[in-house]
């Protein structure tokens, strides 16, 4: 069983900022469990508002400069969705590995399986020494529906 398994993300959050030396605010716990308790794709405008129902007087900017640290330690991480923006998710073991598709017609975001893009990796790797990184970005075309 994993750590993240084992105890909830907030739990493991707070371990891991201690184990770094870094500060456990409630700014931070709020955007982990926000993003815990969801399988949305949330803008940190959204994560703000929800942080501050789950911890009344958190300040929108608090909130964008915890998402910003938590990014950094490898916690969190966002995918830039085109037109729809930039949302966040949890990173690591606090979640499934997973990419993002967008429709370019519709908007519609599907969450695929994170090592579906393995092989390409692997080749892209091998032959050119890229390492392919595609979690950051959606990838783009078009839904069942809109192609149909």
């Amino acid at each position: 069983m994993t750590p993240a398994a084992a105890k909830g993300p907030a739990e493991v959050t707070a371990q891991r900022l201690r184990e770094r030396g870094e500060r456990v605010t409630p700014a931070r716990l709020a955007v982990v469990e926000v993003l815990a308790a969801t399988a949305e794709h949330l803008s940190a405008e959204q994560i703000g508002e929800r942080a501050e129902e789950l911890r009344p007087g958190i300040h929108r900017a608090t909130v964008y400069r915890a998402l910003d640290a938590l990014g950094e330690f490898g916690l969190v991480t966002h995918v830039h969705l085109g037109r729809a923006g930039t949302t966040y998710h949890l990173a690591g073991d606090l979640a499934p590995r997973h990419l993002h598709l967008r429709c370019s017609d519709c908007g519609t975001v599907l969450d695929v399986a994170g090592d579906i893009l393995d092989p390409v990796r692997r080749k892209l790797l091998r032959e050119l020494g890229f390492h392919l990184a595609p979690e950051q970005v959606a990838l783009v075309g078009l839904c069942k529906d809109c192609s149909s």
